[in-house]
């Protein structure tokens, strides 16, 4: 029903996906299949709840009134059968603002984060900006299975280190994985029996093919988890540059310090922001389901070229819109590869090293493009280590 082929001229729009491809690759001649954001317009559900807003003409100060937190909530307990109370939502400008705001307010005696690699690279920055310590628990990678938690050292890390924090990343960007519950409560047993509070960041949790996503707080037996989950329908409705995300915090104390935090540093979202919220979770999951279908055939087509490129194997995501690949059999040094990807190819896949430990010659690959493209990108690709182009 809704039309995801149609490419939209994204050049000279400041975006940072198409016009800062010179600066990331040293070339403006690549094909970007690196930010996360999609190349195809939102839905035209959340254009129209817009335009009326755009139409009204005054922009004064807004606060976030009851039906958008009784829109979040719907959307979780029509996709996700969780139930959550409108006072554990916290309205915010973005997941990782988010992410620093929990990081600074609620850090307790030892100053120290975990985080799980390879993982969403500002990670890094929030943990260190926030004067705390990264301790990693690195995710294994089996490369007839794919990536899984070590749960062992997640223990081990926790019990010689005592961090504060654990950022769990679910659906896991950029590995793909989606978490089973088993894994979820095995994390959050292992951090709730030594006082860890999780950070779960879930803006990906509606992009799952072929799996269902959990919310992790979802399924504690507990009433009041330590669990701050950030998310947002930015990614899930392409709509990142309006700057509206949301915290789901059921615990009292977390809640109550996390949101004194707020005070002074961050507005609420604007009143766009919100209303293309309401639009995207009220009026727009035709438009979202309509999406995965056109990203599950993106998958089938990239894997069909993938399997035919020698030395390269791909990550198949359980969830999100992004695909890891694996170079190392290539053989080539990590330059020889990015001289091949952007100057001979012409494609911009984000470089694996950014994600930290585990990313070395691997790279991120974004689905989020028309087939066409996202065909001529991958053909190139094998072409140009092939030795053509």
């Amino acid at each position: 029903m809704y039309d995801f082929d149609r490419e939209v001229d994204r050049r000279n729009t400041n975006s940072i996906k198409w016009d800062k491809r010179e600066e990331v690759f040293n070339t403006a001649d690549v094909i970007p299949l690196w930010v996360a954001d999609a190349d195809w317009p939102t839905a035209p559900e959340v254009i129209e709840a817009l335009q009326q807003r755009v139409d009204h003409g005054v922009f004064g100060y807004t606060f976030a009134g009851e039906e958008y937190k009784k829109a979040v909530q719907d959307w979780y307990e029509r996709r996700y059968g969780w139930r959550i109370r409108k006072d554990w939502i916290v309205f915010l400008n973005g997941v990782m603002p988010g992410m620093h705001l929990a990081l600074r307010s609620l850090k307790k005696n030892s100053f120290k984060a975990l985080i799980q690699p390879p993982v969403y690279f500002p990670f890094f920055k929030a943990v260190r900006k926030s004067g705390l310590k990264v301790v990693e628990n690195p995710l294994q990678y089996k490369e007839d299975s794919g990536y899984i938690l070590d749960l062992d050292d997640l223990s081990a890390k926790i019990n010689n280190q005592s961090p504060d924090f654990l950022l769990f990343c679910s659906p896991h960007n950029p590995v793909g994985r989606v978490w089973e519950k088993e894994e979820l409560l095995a994390v959050y047993e292992i951090c709730q029996k030594n006082g860890v509070i999780i950070i779960s960041d879930e803006i990906h949790g509606d992009f799952v093919f072929n799996k269902n996503f959990t919310p992790l707080a979802s399924i504690i037996p507990k009433d009041q988890p330590e669990i701050i989950t950030l998310s947002s329908p930015s990614k899930s409705f392409n709509i990142a540059g309006l700057q509206v995300a949301y915290a789901i915090i059921p615990e009292v104390g977390l809640r109550r310090s996390f949101k004194n935090s707020l005070t002074g540093i961050m507005p609420h979202p604007g009143p766009l922001a919100l209303e293309a919220l309401r639009a995207a979770y009220r009026e727009g999951e035709d438009w979202l389901e309509d999406q995965l279908q056109y990203l599950r055939d993106n998958i089938r087509a990239a894997r069909e070229i993938i399997a035919e490129i020698p030395g390269v194997k791909a990550a198949e995501p359980e969830g999100t819109y992004l695909m890891w690949l694996d170079f190392s059999g290539t053989g080539l040094k990590e330059k020889e590869i990015e001289d091949k990807l952007y100057h001979r190819a012409r494609a911009g896949l984000q470089p694996g090293r950014w994600f930290g430990t585990g990313g070395s010659k691997f790279y991120r690959l974004n689905l989020a493009t028309s087939r066409k493209r996202l065909r001529k990108a991958l053909k190139n690709i094998a072409e140009s280590l092939s030795g053509g182009l």
